[in-house]
């Protein structure tokens, strides 16, 4: 109730809470990074937009492994990084390697998140650029779920139009294991970005008052 009174929501608006990710606060650990992951993000000719989102709501300045067995700091499984051309064995995981994992990352982004996207969209008739944020947070579900769970939801909203009306159904559609975690995904690359935003502003301030 107190939400729905400080934002002037009606008094029956539903409000979707985003839970699961519990590094989420440590942005000071991650923004030394985001600069280094943006360069690599260039090199590979990759939006580095994708870098700066992966970056902050990932594992956020440390090395973390998840319950699924992803790895390093933009969380690549295994399978994926070897995929993409990073060694992972018994003796070595370069998943451990900042610039190596950005690399897999940037080249999983162009040749499977982004291709995938389109063809999901394409499948539905719905038109995009690429540039547009809403294709870009459709992109890090991707990423995140994989291809098949967001063709999977998406099947089941079943949108004759793209925009960010199809994202907010995926905030609130289930389907497969497209569920809690995945639907949060893309609100926590929105929330970090506008963070991220902040904080170079602050900076920025900062440094002009000195």
């Amino acid at each position: 109730d107190s939400i729905r009174v400080s934002r002037g929501l009606d008094s029956e608006a539903k409000v979707y809470m985003t839970t699961g990710k519990k590094d989420f606060y440590a942005f000071d650990h991650v923004l030394p990074t985001i600069s280094r992951g943006v360069e690599v993000f260039k090199v590979q000719n990759v939006d580095p937009w994708y870098a700066q989102a992966i970056l902050m709501i990932e594992s956020p300045g440390r090395l973390a492994k998840s319950k699924a067995g992803a790895y390093g700091t933009v969380q690549l499984m295994a399978g994926v990084a070897r995929a993409q051309g990073l060694t992972v064995n018994r003796y070595v995981d370069e998943r451990k390697n900042f610039e190596k994992s950005a690399i897999g990352a940037s080249r999983l982004i162009s040749r499977v998140c982004i291709p995938e996207a389109k063809v999901i969209l394409d499948h539905h008739g719905i038109a995009y650029h690429e540039n547009d944020l809403w294709f870009r947070l459709f992109v890090m579900h991707i990423y995140h779920a994989g291809a098949a769970n967001v063709s999977g939801v998406v099947n089941k909203i079943n949108p004759s139009t793209g925009g960010m009306d199809l994202i907010q159904a995926m905030w609130v559609t289930e389907n497969g294991r497209f569920r809690n975690a995945s639907q949060n995904y893309s609100q926590l690359a929105l929330a970090a970005m506008f963070i991220l935003d902040d904080m170079v502003w602050n900076c920025y301030n900062y440094s002009t008052d000195l």
